[in-house]
């Protein structure tokens, strides 16, 4: 891939239209990108054994490389050791790129330049002028502002000079630019984000409300969440359309590629994706964006193709273990015989751990992560006697989701239906919800039916008359809370909870032809019980939930985000659900809209819990994007000549002294 020099900036890798297909409409677009019709197609990557030869006797040269004799610059500073090894020349792939800060190096590129930030914006003067030189987007040249501040020097030699040093430069908004109160709006999203337990860092942390709207000092992982969660949310309403979707599109396009589980027959769509979503940043973005790193994306997919998912095999597992070693440190004069007597020490201590757990400890701490998987109590606890409306609503759940009991539903329910034949199945389920206590109680132990397990028994007589209530409760490797505990921390939301759950709809009272669906609800954790029946205990949330209808719940089609209004959160007939059926979600307020709130699926944490070695054998292929694939814009509307590259909507460019 060649470069383009940039004078005064550097060198950037603008050239993404050769690796879109030949009758493609935007090779021939020249005013949109730079100036001239692109009619190469890229090279092909390079084999092991073309490589070799390149590398083959060059001369180990230390430091950086910079021109040499015949102004040529050299591309090649010494033939690696690898080179020696006999199958080295074989692998299609001999290096892997690195996601994890190729997706850092191009968030801090977004984010330094939408929000200007001093060092790391792209939008440089030097890049105005190459617009100026070229003829390109005459509307974002620099403006030069001749100061009218005179002295006797003006008059003198070189006068010139210096008053050329106090004129002021003004930068003309382009369509990235932010406005101070889009600025602000921004940092205001992102610190108002409230996440579950251990999904990302505090994002208060990074913001800067008083005085400079800046973010910063945010690390891989940070970044990480930044580029596939939070940018697409809070760019949302403050930017111009087409800008706001080509960002959107890059998001979901690293959103794709880290998933856990990928279609290989859809990675070559993928490709031709971000290729066409990089041609409108070189359309909409300045090209001292273009870096070596920003280029780099268009070779990723290929490497998935041959290499597998990206998460098995980028570097945050790397740098985690690289921080565990660095804190085992502690005699720095000496930190590798530390690093082995930290190791030699753990290693020790997990066998040790591994011994004692086959025995029967006493006087010992339980762990910590003990039940955590199956239903853990956390905080808050204490002993209630909740109404007894609310008790049978809550027994009559827990009921109809064991599978033990499924048998007798249905067993009471053909009963039902013999002794009331004119009745329709609406009529007999609530009729089944009223009796079906009672009958199941009398069935089991008034009759005293054998062959029935002890959980049935148990069931059918009934649980305890209090409910151990809790503000906290762990499971499935979820941390989940109720509404009022959520309210006392400024960054942590854990009430957020989502069910995928089968509903039956009736037209009318009289409709014989009812419809079943299953549709997701959305909603908050309202209480945490806890019902004891003796000899093992079944955890319940009750929820407010978000009615499923088009009033309450939407899908916005251009980003595919899901919002909700929480405002009509409510309690329904059926506001329990097992604490082990709930997936957790979180809210993020939609900037555009401040009715609706923006749906994001929360992370779970299992390793190490409950034996858990390995996430993949505990459903982890379960995980799903906070947002599909964005709907791509009409080309028509982005390939005509009159986009707009400067902002008409606010003049607040950009200063120069």
């Amino acid at each position: 891939m060649e470069s383009t020099w940039i004078p005064k900036c550097k060198h950037v890798f603008m050239h993404h239209r050769k690796f879109l297909p030949r009758d493609h409409q935007y090779r021939k677009k020249k005013k949109l990108f730079n100036g001239e019709v692109e009619d190469r197609v890229a090279r092909r990557p390079l084999t092991g054994y073309e490589v070799y030869e390149q590398v083959k006797g060059v001369e180990t040269v230390f430091g950086k490389t910079g021109q040499v004799q015949g102004g040529e610059g050299r591309l090649w500073k010494k033939e690696s050791i690898f080179w020696n090894l006999p199958y080295w020349r074989d692998l299609q792939v001999r290096h892997c790129l690195d996601v994890m800060h190729i997706e850092k190096n191009v968030c801090d590129a977004i984010l330094g330049t939408l929000m200007n930030i001093p060092g790391k914006t792209k939008d440089v003067r030097a890049v105005r002028d190459w617009f100026e030189c070229k003829g390109l987007r005459p509307e974002l040249w620099a403006h030069v502002k001749v100061s009218k501040k005179r002295n006797r020097a003006d008059d003198e030699v070189g006068g010139s000079k210096k008053k050329m040093l106090n004129d002021k430069v003004y930068l003309p908004p382009a369509c990235y630019t932010l406005s101070k109160a889009e600025k602000r709006t921004f940092c205001e999203c992102l610190y108002g984000i409230k996440v579950p337990s251990g999904y990302s860092s505090n994002m208060k942390r990074f913001v800067s409300l008083n005085g400079e709207l800046k973010l910063g000092s945010m690390k891989s992982h940070d970044c990480h969440v930044m580029m596939q969660v939070f940018l697409p949310i809070a760019i949302r309403g403050i930017l111009p359309k087409h800008v706001r979707y080509a960002i959107t599109k890059l998001c979901s396009y690293f959103n794709t590629i880290c998933s856990k589980v990928l279609d290989p027959f859809k990675l070559d769509a993928l490709q031709l994706d971000v290729i066409v979503t990089l041609c409108k940043f070189e359309m909409y973005f300045p090209p001292s964006f273009f870096d070596i790193m920003v280029h780099l994306i268009v070779h990723l997919v290929r490497e998935i193709k041959l290499l597998g998912p990206v998460f098995l095999r980028w570097c945050y597992p790397f740098e985690r273990h690289m921080g565990v070693l660095q804190n085992k440190v502690r005699n720095p004069a000496q930190p590798e015989g530390s690093m082995i007597q930290g190791t030699v020490s753990d290693e020790i201590s997990n066998f040790i751990a591994e011994y004692l757990a086959m025995a029967k400890p006493i006087g010992l701490p339980t762990s910590r992560h003990e039940g955590r998987l199956e239903g853990k109590g956390t905080i808050g606890s204490k002993s209630v006697t909740p109404p007894r409306e609310s008790l049978l609503q809550a027994h009559l759940y827990v009921l109809h989701h064991i599978p033990e009991v499924h048998p007798f539903l249905s067993e009471h329910f053909d009963i039902l239906r013999a002794k009331h034949p004119s009745k329709g199945d609406r009529a007999l389920m609530q009729l089944h919800n009223k009796t079906f206590i009672n009958w199941f109680h009398n069935r089991v132990i008034c009759e005293e039916l054998k062959g029935v397990s002890e959980i049935v028994k148990w069931l059918a007589f009934g649980h305890c008359d209090d409910v151990n209530k809790y503000e906290g409760y762990d499971v499935n490797g979820f941390t989940f809370w109720t509404e009022g505990q959520d309210k006392k921390s400024s960054y942590l939301q854990n009430s957020g909870v989502s069910i995928l759950a089968s509903s039956t709809f009736y037209a009318s009272a009289k409709d014989q032809a009812p419809v079943d669906a299953k549709l997701v609800y959305y909603g908050r954790v309202h209480e945490i019980w806890e019902l004891d029946y003796s000899t093992f205990n079944i955890g319940l949330f009750k929820c407010k939930w978000v009615d499923n209808n088009r009033r309450c719940i939407k899908n916005d089609d251009p980003c595919g985000f899901t919002l909700v209004d929480l405002a009509r959160l409510r309690d329904s007939e059926e506001s329990f659900i097992l604490a082990t059926q709930a997936k957790q979600v979180f809210y993020i307020v939609d900037l555009s809209d401040k009715k609706w709130s923006i749906v994001v699926p929360g992370k779970r944490s299992i390793l190490g819990i409950g034996d858990v070695e390995d996430e993949e054998e505990y459903e982890a292929f379960e995980d799903s994007p906070p947002f599909i694939n964005p709907i791509s814009v009409d080309q028509d509307d982005v390939d005509d000549v009159d986009v707009g590259y400067m902002r008409v909507d606010h003049t607040e460019g950009i200063h120069l002294n």
